[in-house]
């Protein structure tokens, strides 16, 4: 796709603890991992799974500190 950094990989938080990694591109892409999730995200962290969902439909980005708003 070619498209260049926009904010490299960064920890976003869930429960005061990383939740996992995100890094986002210039068009507005964002790849996102779940920490301790393998490939079945919603069965083995179901809380994680949900706050990667909730802010990507809400369409805010995902928590950058441990303190959640």
């Amino acid at each position: 796709m070619n498209l260049s950094t926009k904010t490299a990989w960064y920890p976003w938080f869930f429960n005061g603890e990383v939740g996992g990694y995100a890094e986002v591109y210039n068009g507005g892409l964002t790849f996102a991992t779940v920490r301790e999730a393998w490939h079945e995200v919603p069965s083995y962290q179901p809380g994680r799974a949900l706050s990667l969902i909730t802010h990507f439909l809400n369409g805010t980005p995902l928590p950058t500190t441990k303190r959640q708003p």
